[in-house]
C-alpha cells in the first residue's frame, strides 16, 4: 500500500487561539482557513516546529469534532495520502479497521475524497485520495 504521511489532526475550540499558542513552537498558517459544510468544520493547516498539523474547529453543534472536544481530546487522527483510495480502504478493512464515515469530497483537499477508519483500540486514520497525474501537472504549470 502506498501511504504518505500528510498531517496530524488536532481538534480545537478556536483556531485563532491555537495559532497564537503554536507560534512559540515555530508553527505558522499555511494559506487560508477552509470551511467544509460536509464535515461541519473549519480547518487551518499549520507547519513549523514539528509535524504538519490540521487545526479543526467545529462549525456547528452537529460537528463530529464536538464529541472529541467534549471528551477532552485534542490530537485525534493520523492522515495519509493514498494513490488508490478504494484499495487502501479494503486493505485497512482487512486489518480490522472499520470506516466511521463514507468516502466524501473534502474542501480542504480540492474536493478529493477522504475517509476515516478506526481500529479496535480507537486509532483513527484519515485516508486522503492523492492528486491525479493530471492535477499534479496543472499544479506544476501554474494552471488552475
Amino acid at each position: 500500500m502506498d501511504l504518505h504521511f500528510h498531517h496530524l489532526g488536532m481538534a480545537c475550540r478556536n483556531i485563532e487561539a491555537e495559532l497564537s499558542e503554536l507560534a512559540i513552537a515555530g508553527y505558522s498558517p499555511e494559506g487560508l482557513v477552509f470551511e467544509d459544510p460536509i464535515q461541519q468544520v473549519r480547518i487551518q493547516f499549520v507547519s513549523g516546529g514539528g509535524p504538519r498539523l490540521e487545526l479543526i474547529e467545529p462549525a456547528g453543534a452537529q460537528s463530529p469534532v464536538e464529541g472529541i472536544l467534549k471528551r477532552g481530546g485534542k490530537f485525534y487522527h493520523l492522515a495519509y495520502e493514498v494513490s488508490q483510495l478504494d484499495d487502501a480502504i479494503a486493505c485497512f478493512t482487512a486489518r480490522q479497521y472499520f470506516p466511521v464515515s463514507s468516502p466524501a469530497p473534502a474542501v480542504a483537499f480540492g474536493m478529493r475524497r477522504i475517509v476515516f477508519l478506526s481500529s479496535a483500540t480507537r486509532t483513527l486514520i484519515e485516508l486522503i485520495e492523492a492528486r491525479t497525474e493530471h492535477e499534479l501537472a496543472k499544479c506544476r504549470s501554474g494552471a488552475e
